[in-house]
């Protein structure tokens, strides 16, 4: 494509701009979907239900997306209910083996998440 007149650039700049918030909106949305899926799908599941409230894989959530910080970001992690214990089988008790179950879940979705906000972000 070739730009004849500085009109003709700033309107394809102005055309650009005015697609990118909707977009990146919906890359960081997609990527965050991909990647609470994986991390209910990795969060381990114990035989018994100590807290009568469910088990931590079905408080997995994600959040909408938000640029307060100035950066798309959309947060995916457990719930209130039951997300102040989840660093316990994550990272380990005294009486239990810490299972690193949301470190996996990011090294494992990184390629995939980026792979997303490739093919959403292409021009």
């Amino acid at each position: 494509m070739t730009v004849t007149g500085i009109e003709e650039m700033l309107n394809n700049v102005k055309t650009l701009e005015a697609g990118f918030d909707r977009k990146a909106r919906k890359s960081v949305r997609e990527g965050a979907r991909f990647f609470g899926e994986q991390l209910a799908e990795n969060t381990p599941v114990s035989p018994i239900d100590h807290s009568g409230k469910g088990h931590l894989k079905q408080h997995m959530k994600v959040s909408n997306v938000s640029i307060k910080t100035g950066e798309y970001q959309a947060p995916v992690g457990y719930d209130k209910v039951k997300g102040p214990i989840a660093h316990f089988p994550n990272s380990g008790t005294s009486k239990q083996e810490p299972q690193h179950f949301i470190e996996e879940t990011q090294e494992q979705t990184r390629g995939q998440v980026l792979q997303i906000f490739k093919d959403n972000l292409q021009v």
